[in-house]
């Protein structure tokens, strides 16, 4: 089990059994803090009645640490691993309230013959489990699981057919294999399981002035950053050149008596033709040269045939954004450098309201509100008969205007449940429902688990979109390809905007905090009035992204005509091979815009072929 997760810690393995108590602890290290061997785990108490096995980053161990001394813990090393494990022996389940970090981590208490376990608020750091015969195997990949020889291997076809790109807590993709929600604890004793729930988001509303909530969020980043810039190796930072990151670099460097190092990248003209979007690492390279950083930018032509499937392993679920790329190549080039944790701008979009899905979707409330349905109609008919390509590269405003339509057209909390999904009619019409019984779209776990938070009664639109992307697509999507893919290249990833009290602020301000007329992250952008020009705080949003539609026409066109071969995919059995081709056919021909759906088949079939042949 700790072999197979190798990259997440190259620095040692450790390995504790207990015998007679039927339990076994493993680790691998990637050292960060304390690099001497005082930091090894699986790490006891001197008496050796409690044993941790920790992965993460326990931001305020340091005063932490000065209140477990004056309560009398005598320590012996300087690593958040063992301030760790005397918090639990002193204050018990309540040490969780106390911790700032990003943790998934599991403590064998002896005297109480208990496990107690816990993940993080966001859900920064994964931890996946498996109960059965009165057993109880745990990990921070499902791969390593299955290496313990304890876990039966099966395909979860409920879980299969989501209509989304990735699997919603605690769904994985593997039957009887689950993820431990974020802002959860569980205990194992005598074969017996309990889940509770620590924390969690309470929306207020509230409406400050202006020139307080921006000095109040200003002091929760810089604290943030300050905390997570804490390391005994370097720290570098994910440059984008968009708001979050540049924001992020900019509060590092003053927090820094070096340069900060930095990394972008980049993809070939010829690869980008189809994108259309903004370039990113002309951005990178006027923040870098702002604030004297030592700046890396990646030009890459990568061979994604041969990478896809090594990264599709990493990713454990069946989890299809092709983002991942970007995050592993960019964090394999700063461990090349010998930085060891980067600082990224994650969360910053679900947290303070910058996807354009949810600006689109506000829009839409008034386009269906001002705009008779006859006028909608014919709107709706002209724009989806745009072509989305050309043989010389792709059409962005057309494609962009058949989502809106699409969405648009749907009730408001359907309109963005769909968002980033199939709609309903595409959904039934994909699956062949050979293994299971067909189900409504609304039945979907995945559309449940988005519906009660976007139907919180009592709050704004906006808000409720928010939190269904903070509290669902943050940790189930953004933090867990984000996690695994730095991972890979065995590099901690630190998101300060994820900080638990930038997030409860957050979600105590009214909408327009988010959202003021047309500018999104408005609170966000005047926190960096002071820090940025404006032409980067305000340059329109290009996401982190990769060349996905230069590469399904290019270098993925042949292996999409091998693993989804018509004999393929009625050999699997979960697609239906007619109309997957007529998907794949329209997005050569440029009728249609369906990339991402076919990222996603091709991403998918590479997981069960990964995992199960």
């Amino acid at each position: 089990m700790t072999q197979i997760m190798a990259h997440r810690g190259p620095n040692s393995s450790g390995v504790q059994i207990f015998a007679d108590d039927g339990v076994a602890l493993g680790h691998r290290r990637l050292s960060i803090l304390d690099l001497s061997e005082r930091g090894h785990q699986p790490m006891a108490d001197p008496k050796e009645q409690c044993w941790i096995t920790f992965n993460g980053e326990i931001y305020n161990y340091r005063e932490l640490r000065q209140e477990l001394e004056t309560a009398g813990f005598a320590f012996r090393s300087d690593t958040d691993t063992e301030v760790l494990l005397y918090a639990y022996q002193h204050w018990g389940v309540a040490c969780l309230q106390k911790l700032d970090g990003m943790f998934a981590f599991a403590i064998w208490d002896r005297p109480r013959q208990t496990l107690f376990a816990a993940r993080d608020r966001l859900g920064i750091k994964p931890f996946y489990y498996h109960q059965g015969d009165a057993r109880l195997v745990f990990a921070s990949e499902i791969k390593a699981l299955f290496a313990s020889g304890l876990v039966p291997k099966a395909i979860d076809y409920v879980a299969l057919h989501t209509p989304a790109l990735y699997q919603a807590s605690p769904l994985t993709g593997f039957q009887d294999v689950s993820k431990l929600p974020p802002a959860h604890y569980l205990t194992y004793a005598s074969g017996k399981l309990s889940l509770q729930s620590y924390w969690q988001i309470v929306p207020r509303e509230e409406q400050p002035p202006l020139n307080d909530a921006i000095g109040h969020l200003d002091e929760l980043i810089q604290k943030a950053v300050a905390q997570q810039m804490v390391a005994d190796v370097p720290v570098g930072a994910f440059l984008s050149g968009g708001l979050d990151s540049s924001l992020l670099v900019a509060l590092m460097g003053q927090h820094s008596r070096q340069p900060v190092t930095t990394f972008t990248i980049r993809y070939s003209d010829a690869d980008q033709r189809f994108e259309k979007m903004a370039d990113d690492s002309f951005y990178a390279r006027k923040v870098a040269e702002l604030f004297g950083c030592l700046h890396h930018e990646l030009t890459i032509h990568p061979d994604v045939a041969d990478l896809l499937p090594k990264m599709v392993w990493h990713l454990d679920e069946p989890l299809s954004d092709p983002a991942a790329i970007n995050t592993y190549l960019i964090s394999k080039a700063a461990r090349d450098q010998g930085i060891l944790v980067l600082l990224n701008g994650m969360g910053g979009d679900e947290i303070c309201g910058g996807y354009r899905s949810q600006l689109a979707c506000l829009l839409a409330q008034k386009y269906r509100a001002f705009l008779p349905g006859v006028a909608r109609h014919l709107i709706e008919s002209a724009v989806n008969r745009l072509p989305t390509a050309t043989a010389k590269g792709g059409l962005r405003l057309a494609r962009w205007a058949q989502r809106f339509v699409s969405m648009a057209s749907q009730p408001g909390e359907e309109r963005y449940a769909l968002i980033g999904m199939m709609d309903a009619e595409k959904y039934r019409s994909l699956f062949s429902w050979q293994h299971i019984a067909q189900q409504e779209l609304s039945q979907h776990h995945h559309i449940r688990n988005l519906g009660s938070r976007l139907n919180r009664e009592g709050l704004s639109y906006l808000t409720r979109m928010c939190l269904a992307d903070t509290e669902v697509y943050l940790p189930d999507h953004n933090l867990n390809y984000s996690d695994k893919c730095t991972m890979a290249a065995s590099v901690e990833g630190r998101p300060p905007l994820t900080d638990h009290r930038i997030v409860e602020f957050m979600f105590s301000l009214a909408p327009d905090f988010r959202i003021r007329r047309l500018t999104q992250k408005f609170l966000l952008k005047k926190v960096a009035e002071k820090y940025l020009p404006r032409e980067i705080i305000y340059r329109p949003k290009a996401p982190f992204g990769a060349p996905l539609r230069a590469w399904i026409r290019g270098g993925l066109s042949e292996m999409i005509g091998d693993l989804l071969s018509v004999e393929s995919l009625n050999r699997r059995g979960i697609y239906d091979s007619k109309f997957i081709w007529q998907l794949i056919e329209n997005d050569r021909a440029g009728r249609e815009d369906n990339s991402h759906l076919i990222w996603r088949f091709l991403c998918n079939e590479l997981w069960l072929r990964a995992f199960f042949s």
